[in-house]
């Protein structure tokens, strides 16, 4: 089935530069969202910002900061929830620079402080929202209509 989309889409047609344009905006979306991944220390929460979604963690809901064997970073949660941190994922480079293990240390420390207001201690999860990348996107589906117009009609 993909065999004939792709077909349809042009590859072989004339409008290879439509098909190249949206493979380009569909991968430059991609890589905007897979390199926008962070984890924010805020006053009262750790905020761990993947591709797709957004973790909102009281300090107090932090039950445990570890790193995994394959070098992942990840929070424990008070009600057993692991939250997977894609910023520091264990690379290559991760193993011989060590930014897992410090980033976990530096999370360690902001959790041990404590205030004097407590919040909520649940984890808050929606979508992360990245409008840079989000354009890209909007971009690739415009070329894509562009693109199957132009093999319907011409």
């Amino acid at each position: 089935m993909a065999a004939l989309v792709v077909d349809k889409m042009g590859f072989r047609g004339p409008n290879k530069a439509e098909v190249g344009l949206t493979a380009c905006f569909a991968t430059i979306f991609l890589m905007q969202r897979i390199c926008r991944t962070r984890v924010l220390i805020l006053h009262d929460e750790v905020c761990v910002v993947n591709a797709l979604f957004k973790y909102s963690v009281a300090r107090d809901a932090v039950a445990q900061v570890f790193v995994d064997a394959a070098g992942n970073l990840k929070l424990k949660t008070t009600s057993g929830e692991e939250i997977y941190a894609a910023a520091y994922s264990g690379s290559l480079i991760d193993h011989f620079a060590g930014s897992s293990d410090r980033a976990a240390e530096k999370i360690r420390q902001h959790v041990k402080m404590k205030t004097a207001t407590s919040r909520d201690s649940a984890v808050r999860r929606g979508l992360a929202v990245s409008w840079l990348s989000d354009v890209w996107l909007v971009a690739a589906v415009i070329c894509a209509i562009w693109t199957a117009i132009g093999n319907v009609v011409g």
